[in-house]
Protein backbone atom coordinates (compact mmCIF):
# COMPACT_ATOMS: atom_id res chain seq x y z
CA UNK A 1 0.00 0.00 0.00
CA UNK A 2 0.96 3.40 -1.30
CA UNK A 3 2.44 5.93 1.64
CA UNK A 4 -0.26 8.59 0.57
CA UNK A 5 -2.93 5.88 1.33
CA UNK A 6 -1.93 5.68 4.96
CA UNK A 7 -1.66 9.35 5.70
CA UNK A 8 -4.79 11.23 4.89
CA UNK A 9 -4.06 14.82 2.55
CA UNK A 10 -4.80 17.93 4.23
CA UNK A 11 -7.38 19.94 2.07
CA UNK A 12 -7.78 23.39 1.60
CA UNK A 13 -9.38 24.91 4.69
CA UNK A 14 -8.78 21.79 6.38
CA UNK A 15 -6.36 23.75 8.75
CA UNK A 16 -6.59 27.81 8.99
CA UNK A 17 -4.46 30.72 10.38
CA UNK A 18 -5.45 34.00 11.40
CA UNK A 19 -3.44 35.43 8.26
CA UNK A 20 -5.68 33.18 6.01
CA UNK A 21 -8.92 33.07 7.75
CA UNK A 22 -8.37 37.05 7.44
CA UNK A 23 -7.73 36.93 4.05
CA UNK A 24 -10.44 34.96 3.35
CA UNK A 25 -12.87 37.39 4.75
CA UNK A 26 -10.87 40.58 3.01
CA UNK A 27 -11.61 38.56 -0.92
CA UNK A 28 -12.94 35.39 -0.98
CA UNK A 29 -11.52 35.09 -4.80
CA UNK A 30 -7.54 36.28 -3.92
CA UNK A 31 -7.61 33.29 -0.90
CA UNK A 32 -8.63 31.17 -4.20
CA UNK A 33 -6.16 32.10 -6.41
CA UNK A 34 -3.41 32.11 -4.08
CA UNK A 35 -4.33 28.80 -1.97
CA UNK A 36 -6.56 26.86 -4.59
CA UNK A 37 -5.13 28.02 -7.93
CA UNK A 38 -1.70 28.62 -6.63
CA UNK A 39 -1.45 31.83 -9.46
CA UNK A 40 2.02 33.79 -8.77
CA UNK A 41 1.96 36.44 -6.53
CA UNK A 42 5.29 38.11 -6.87
CA UNK A 43 6.26 40.14 -3.55
CA UNK A 44 6.66 43.73 -4.43
CA UNK A 45 9.78 45.94 -3.23
CA UNK A 46 7.63 47.37 -0.04
CA UNK A 47 7.19 44.07 0.60
CA UNK A 48 10.42 42.56 0.33
CA UNK A 49 12.00 45.58 2.48
CA UNK A 50 9.47 44.56 5.21
CA UNK A 51 10.19 40.63 5.11
CA UNK A 52 14.19 42.48 4.85
CA UNK A 53 13.65 44.31 7.92
CA UNK A 54 12.32 41.18 10.08
CA UNK A 55 15.02 38.72 9.13
CA UNK A 56 17.78 41.17 10.68
CA UNK A 57 15.72 42.52 13.75
CA UNK A 58 14.42 38.36 14.15
CA UNK A 59 18.21 37.44 14.30
CA UNK A 60 18.92 40.00 16.45
CA UNK A 61 16.47 38.77 19.36
CA UNK A 62 17.08 34.95 18.44
CA UNK A 63 20.82 35.49 19.93
CA UNK A 64 19.04 38.25 22.30
CA UNK A 65 17.68 35.31 24.43
CA UNK A 66 20.71 33.54 24.91
CA UNK A 67 23.25 36.62 25.68
CA UNK A 68 20.48 39.34 26.86
CA UNK A 69 21.98 42.03 24.76
CA UNK A 70 21.35 43.31 21.28
CA UNK A 71 23.90 42.69 18.09
CA UNK A 72 26.20 45.64 17.25
CA UNK A 73 24.38 47.79 14.74
CA UNK A 74 27.55 46.50 12.10
CA UNK A 75 26.09 42.88 12.45
CA UNK A 76 22.26 43.95 12.14
CA UNK A 77 23.01 45.77 9.04
CA UNK A 78 25.25 43.03 7.16
CA UNK A 79 22.12 40.39 8.28
CA UNK A 80 19.25 43.03 6.66
CA UNK A 81 21.82 43.59 3.56
CA UNK A 82 22.20 39.65 2.99
CA UNK A 83 18.62 39.03 3.33
CA UNK A 84 17.41 41.86 0.95
CA UNK A 85 19.73 40.21 -1.79
CA UNK A 86 18.20 36.91 -1.26
CA UNK A 87 14.75 38.14 -1.09
CA UNK A 88 15.06 40.09 -4.24
CA UNK A 89 16.03 36.98 -5.92
CA UNK A 90 13.14 34.82 -4.10
CA UNK A 91 15.28 32.76 -1.67
CA UNK A 92 14.69 33.17 2.23
CA UNK A 93 17.79 34.05 4.18
CA UNK A 94 19.05 31.22 6.89
CA UNK A 95 16.24 30.69 9.95
CA UNK A 96 13.61 32.76 7.82
CA UNK A 97 10.32 31.70 8.51
CA UNK A 98 8.36 33.18 5.66
CA UNK A 99 7.05 30.17 4.30
CA UNK A 100 7.79 28.41 1.01
CA UNK A 101 10.54 29.83 -1.73
CA UNK A 102 9.24 32.94 -3.01
CA UNK A 103 9.17 34.31 -6.47
CA UNK A 104 11.73 36.92 -7.67
CA UNK A 105 10.47 40.29 -6.16
CA UNK A 106 8.61 42.05 -8.89
CA UNK A 107 9.42 45.95 -8.26
CA UNK A 108 6.31 48.40 -8.87
CA UNK A 109 6.89 51.33 -11.69
CA UNK A 110 7.11 53.32 -8.79
CA UNK A 111 9.28 51.74 -6.66
CA UNK A 112 13.39 52.02 -6.96
CA UNK A 113 15.26 49.24 -5.49
CA UNK A 114 18.18 51.24 -4.55
CA UNK A 115 16.25 53.51 -2.44
CA UNK A 116 14.09 51.04 -1.45
CA UNK A 117 16.92 48.72 0.27
CA UNK A 118 18.59 52.11 2.02
CA UNK A 119 15.21 53.08 3.16
CA UNK A 120 14.70 49.78 4.80
CA UNK A 121 18.10 49.77 6.53
CA UNK A 122 17.78 53.14 8.27
CA UNK A 123 14.05 51.54 9.51
CA UNK A 124 16.19 48.49 10.68
CA UNK A 125 18.91 50.87 12.74
CA UNK A 126 15.89 52.76 13.95
CA UNK A 127 14.28 49.88 15.87
CA UNK A 128 17.35 48.21 16.83
CA UNK A 129 18.61 51.59 18.85
CA UNK A 130 14.80 52.59 19.91
CA UNK A 131 12.65 49.66 20.57
CA UNK A 132 14.87 46.78 21.03
CA UNK A 133 17.00 47.41 23.74
CA UNK A 134 13.93 47.50 26.19
CA UNK A 135 12.48 44.20 24.45
CA UNK A 136 13.49 41.31 26.86
CA UNK A 137 12.20 38.21 24.27
CA UNK A 138 10.99 35.08 25.11
CA UNK A 139 10.59 33.02 22.01
CA UNK A 140 10.98 34.25 18.37
CA UNK A 141 8.37 32.72 15.34
CA UNK A 142 7.32 30.70 18.00
CA UNK A 143 4.70 27.92 16.36
CA UNK A 144 1.37 27.93 17.88
CA UNK A 145 -1.04 25.03 16.65
CA UNK A 146 -4.60 23.93 18.63
CA UNK A 147 -8.27 23.46 17.87
CA UNK A 148 -10.73 26.65 18.15
CA UNK A 149 -14.61 25.74 18.21
CA UNK A 150 -13.49 22.69 16.61
CA UNK A 151 -11.50 24.07 13.94
CA UNK A 152 -8.43 22.99 13.29
CA UNK A 153 -5.39 26.40 13.91
CA UNK A 154 -1.80 26.79 13.64
CA UNK A 155 0.40 30.50 13.14
CA UNK A 156 3.60 31.95 14.27
CA UNK A 157 4.00 34.72 16.85
CA UNK A 158 6.48 36.93 15.56
CA UNK A 159 8.14 37.69 19.08
CA UNK A 160 6.78 37.23 22.27
CA UNK A 161 8.47 38.72 25.38
CA UNK A 162 9.04 37.04 29.09
CA UNK A 163 5.64 39.11 30.26
CA UNK A 164 4.10 36.99 27.72
CA UNK A 165 3.05 40.09 25.41
CA UNK A 166 2.94 39.53 21.62
CA UNK A 167 4.97 42.25 20.10
CA UNK A 168 4.66 42.52 15.84
CA UNK A 169 6.87 44.50 13.79
CA UNK A 170 5.35 46.15 10.23
CA UNK A 171 6.67 48.97 8.10
CA UNK A 172 3.74 51.34 6.75
CA UNK A 173 4.25 54.23 4.15
CA UNK A 174 2.08 56.22 6.81
CA UNK A 175 1.23 56.47 10.40
CA UNK A 176 -1.09 54.05 11.96
CA UNK A 177 -3.75 55.18 14.53
CA UNK A 178 -4.86 52.60 15.54
CA UNK A 179 -5.14 48.40 16.15
CA UNK A 180 -7.03 46.77 13.04
CA UNK A 181 -9.57 44.14 13.80
CA UNK A 182 -7.53 41.98 12.11
CA UNK A 183 -4.68 42.15 14.38
CA UNK A 184 -6.92 41.51 17.66
CA UNK A 185 -8.24 38.81 15.72
CA UNK A 186 -4.58 37.20 15.13
CA UNK A 187 -3.91 37.53 19.21
CA UNK A 188 -6.78 36.26 20.33
CA UNK A 189 -6.00 33.18 18.35
CA UNK A 190 -2.84 33.04 20.24
CA UNK A 191 -4.49 33.89 23.46
CA UNK A 192 -6.99 30.76 22.49
CA UNK A 193 -4.40 28.49 21.49
CA UNK A 194 -1.47 29.02 24.63
CA UNK A 195 -3.70 30.02 27.85
CA UNK A 196 -1.54 31.79 30.02
CA UNK A 197 1.49 31.67 27.96
CA UNK A 198 -0.23 34.72 26.06
CA UNK A 199 -1.58 37.26 28.69
CA UNK A 200 -3.43 38.61 26.22
CA UNK A 201 -1.28 41.81 26.16
CA UNK A 202 -0.16 42.93 22.67
CA UNK A 203 1.65 45.62 21.07
CA UNK A 204 2.09 46.63 16.99
CA UNK A 205 5.21 48.63 16.25
CA UNK A 206 5.03 50.11 13.25
CA UNK A 207 8.44 51.52 11.01
CA UNK A 208 6.94 55.13 9.00
CA UNK A 209 8.79 54.87 5.52
CA UNK A 210 8.63 58.79 6.13
CA UNK A 211 11.43 61.07 4.73
CA UNK A 212 12.52 60.73 8.41
CA UNK A 213 12.00 57.28 9.43
CA UNK A 214 9.39 56.81 12.88
CA UNK A 215 8.28 54.61 15.16
CA UNK A 216 4.62 53.89 15.98
CA UNK A 217 3.76 52.09 18.88
CA UNK A 218 0.61 50.64 19.64
CA UNK A 219 -0.59 48.20 22.37
CA UNK A 220 -3.86 46.46 22.74
CA UNK A 221 -5.48 44.19 25.18
CA UNK A 222 -8.10 41.58 23.36
CA UNK A 223 -11.48 40.98 25.13
CA UNK A 224 -14.13 38.57 25.35
CA UNK A 225 -15.59 39.77 22.45
CA UNK A 226 -12.65 38.88 20.50
CA UNK A 227 -12.29 35.45 21.71
CA UNK A 228 -16.18 35.23 20.51
CA UNK A 229 -14.71 36.29 17.03
CA UNK A 230 -12.26 33.55 16.83
CA UNK A 231 -14.93 30.81 17.92
CA UNK A 232 -17.50 32.39 15.46
CA UNK A 233 -15.48 33.43 12.10
CA UNK A 234 -13.41 30.48 12.10
CA UNK A 235 -16.52 27.98 11.19
CA UNK A 236 -17.80 29.98 8.91
CA UNK A 237 -14.63 30.59 7.02
CA UNK A 238 -14.12 26.75 6.95
CA UNK A 239 -17.91 26.33 5.62
CA UNK A 240 -16.89 29.06 3.04
CA UNK A 241 -14.31 27.55 1.45
CA UNK A 242 -14.99 23.95 1.99
CA UNK A 243 -18.47 24.76 0.16
CA UNK A 244 -16.87 26.42 -2.93
CA UNK A 245 -17.76 30.02 -1.96
CA UNK A 246 -15.09 32.61 -2.83
CA UNK A 247 -16.92 36.13 -3.74
CA UNK A 248 -14.36 38.60 -4.97
CA UNK A 249 -14.51 42.06 -2.80
CA UNK A 250 -14.58 44.98 -5.08
CA UNK A 251 -15.29 47.02 -2.32
CA UNK A 252 -12.85 46.74 -0.53
CA UNK A 253 -9.46 49.54 -0.76
CA UNK A 254 -6.87 46.76 -1.58
CA UNK A 255 -9.09 45.43 -5.07
CA UNK A 256 -7.02 47.15 -7.58
CA UNK A 257 -4.14 46.15 -10.17
CA UNK A 258 -2.10 47.78 -8.46
CA UNK A 259 -2.23 45.95 -5.28
CA UNK A 260 -3.52 42.47 -6.35
CA UNK A 261 -2.01 39.29 -8.30
CA UNK A 262 -5.30 38.09 -9.50
CA UNK A 263 -7.20 40.64 -11.35
CA UNK A 264 -6.98 39.27 -14.45
CA UNK A 265 -8.49 35.83 -13.37
CA UNK A 266 -10.75 37.98 -11.46
CA UNK A 267 -12.42 40.01 -14.36
CA UNK A 268 -12.64 36.58 -16.28
CA UNK A 269 -13.98 35.16 -13.57
CA UNK A 270 -16.66 37.51 -12.55
CA UNK A 271 -16.29 40.12 -14.93
CA UNK A 272 -16.96 44.06 -14.58
CA UNK A 273 -13.57 45.90 -14.11
CA UNK A 274 -11.08 45.55 -10.88
CA UNK A 275 -9.76 49.41 -10.21
CA UNK A 276 -6.53 51.14 -11.48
Amino acid sequence: MALHQLIPMEEPGDVLSPSSANGYLGCGFKWFGRYILKLPDPPTGALTMGSAVHAAINANFEQKIETREDLPAAGVKAIYTEAWDLLVKGEYPPRYQGGKPALPTEFRDDEEPGELKKQGEALTLKYLDEACPEIEPAAVEFPVTGTINGIRVRGYIDLLDTQGRIIDLKTAARKPSEISSDYRFQVATYRQLLGGIVTGEARVDTLVKTKTPQLVQIGCTVDQSDVEATEKLYPLVQRGIRGGFFPPNRASNLCSRKYCAFWRACERQFGGKVAE
